[in-house]
């Protein structure tokens, strides 16, 4: 009797001791739900290792670096196929891909990687060719980065400042994404095409002494980036360096012809004139015809002597800005990075 005792006495504690026990852990399961309103998924870096040849039976390795937790996948312009790459450790996805007979996977190809998470998704570009040696592949939707340099000590510690440039298309919004920084910095277009910004390391980001950081520029909802590699030497200061800000047709008068079409024109009205009326009255008629015609001369010289003339505003990084005139269209583009030597831009 005192057995059945003690085990009903043992099942009533474990009856009433359970929903206590269990409230916690609801509590604890809401956590993730509000961290997850607050994820915003990005990518750090994105990197292939190139072929000597895209031929069919060929491996393609690709990595990313990003957020953690999201669904990464790859598109191939020439493949029809979407891969999904997997994360092998947090933040870091990678993936493999045959390419088949039926592919038509070039050294121009395109690859976009897309991040997604709780429905916000991020995508970015690879800014090199599968194929070694081949020049990188443009996208033609996505906005033109022409530089992206970072300055940064050879050691980086809590306190240090990182300071970025990105040059490319003019009214657009600018990022940086530094790995084991946890938001983006916002970079600001303090020059038409140039946009800039600093950013102070904490003591608890986690660069581990370098800096590895991908720009992006994002216009018309169109996003391009270009990554910032290790070892990539920092900029010195170049005097003669800028950027292009502006290149406007304009119409000019040639002044050179003005006084032919002012002589011929009084010449012709003075004839006319002559040919008017007897006596003084052909005599007047002779000088206002000649005047008429002078004036009348002037305006058509005026209209018929219009040239066109391309005026290009380049802004140096010393924040001055030099202009330069040409009769003929230069073909060149805002946001391009050029040099300036013998008093004429040099593209760089």
């Amino acid at each position: 009797m005192r057995i059945k005792h003690q085990l009903s006495a043992t099942l009533l504690v474990l009856t009433v001791a359970l929903p206590i026990g269990l409230t916690p852990v609801v509590a604890r399961a809401e956590t993730p739900t509000a961290s997850a309103a607050a994820y915003t998924p990005r990518i750090e870096s994105f990197t292939v290792q190139p072929l000597d040849r895209a031929s069919p039976g060929s491996d393609l390795y690709f990595t990313l670096n990003g957020a953690p937790g999201a669904d990464v996948t790859l598109q191939m312009v020439g493949s029809n196929k979407v891969v999904r790459m997997t994360e092998e450790q947090p933040g870091r996805y990678e993936a493999a891909y045959t390419i088949r007979s039926s592919d038509r996977i070039t050294a121009e190809s395109l690859v976009t990687a897309r991040m997604v998470r709780d429905g916000k998704s991020v995508m970015a570009t690879l800014d090199k060719s599968v194929v070694a040696g081949a020049p990188a592949p443009i996208d033609p939707r996505a906005p033109k980065i022409s530089s992206f340099v970072v300055n940064a000590p050879d050691r980086v510690q809590p306190g240090d400042e990182l300071s970025f440039s990105l040059s490319g298309l003019p009214d657009g919004r600018a990022s940086v994404a530094v790995k084991g920084v946890k938001s983006r910095i916002a970079l600001t277009e303090a020059s038409r095409g140039v946009y800039e910004g600093n950013y102070t390391v904490r003591r608890d980001d986690r660069l581990n002494g370098v800096v590895a950081a991908t720009g992006y520029l994002s216009i018309n909802k169109q996003e391009s980036s270009k990554v910032y590699e290790r070892g990539t030497p920092v900029a010195q200061a170049c005097g003669n360096c800028g950027v292009i800000e502006s290149v406007n047709a304009v119409q000019v008068k040639d002044g050179s012809s003005n006084a032919l079409g002012t002589v011929a024109g009084g010449v012709l009205g003075g004839v006319l004139g002559h040919q008017v009326g007897n006596g003084t009255g052909k005599d007047l008629a002779t000088i206002a015809g000649a005047v008429g015609g002078a004036y009348a001369g002037n305006r058509v010289q005026n209209n018929m002597a219009k040239k066109t003339e391309y005026r290009v505003v380049v802004r140096l990084q010393n924040k001055t800005t030099q202009t330069f005139t040409y009769a003929a269209d230069p073909g060149m583009t805002v946001g391009t990075q050029v040099k300036i030597e013998n008093k004429d831009i040099v593209l760089q």
